[in-house]
């Protein structure tokens, strides 16, 4: 008696691994983009508590440039989100530049960006 599996099988198999994969792979994509763009909200929140920390440095002044902000943050490694000098950065699907308005910072995603385009993410 032969033991194993007939070609039908293995075929079917595969036919049944391929659509659960074209299914999932778009829903974790999309979970991978909400987690990114978490990500990019946390580190608005981090430069903005950096650029309340450097206005009581500087007697209640108001930053007038986000590098200030960046000095007074320190690593701005550790936020984890490929901050490149001239404060773009990209993150996954997501592409943006970082602003700063009246001391506050935000982040406005590029319209080439793959997910959120033309979105301006402001911590809350």
């Amino acid at each position: 008696m032969k033991k194993g599996f007939t070609l039908v099988e293995v075929i079917l198999v595969l036919a049944i691994i391929s659509i659960i994969a074209t299914i999932a792979i778009p829903q974790v994509n999309k979970y991978l983009d909400k987690a990114n763009k978490s990500k990019i909200l946390g580190a608005i929140s981090d430069l903005n508590n950096s650029s309340l920390s450097w206005s009581i440095e500087n007697n209640g002044s108001i930053p007038d440039d986000i590098q200030k902000v960046f000095q007074e943050h320190g690593d701005i490694e550790k936020l984890n989100i490929n901050l490149k000098t001239d404060t773009s950065f990209e993150l996954g699907n997501i592409k943006g530049k970082f602003f700063l308005d009246d001391g506050e910072i935000s982040a406005k995603i590029d319209s080439d960006s793959r997910s959120f385009k033309d979105e301006t993410l402001v911590a809350k």
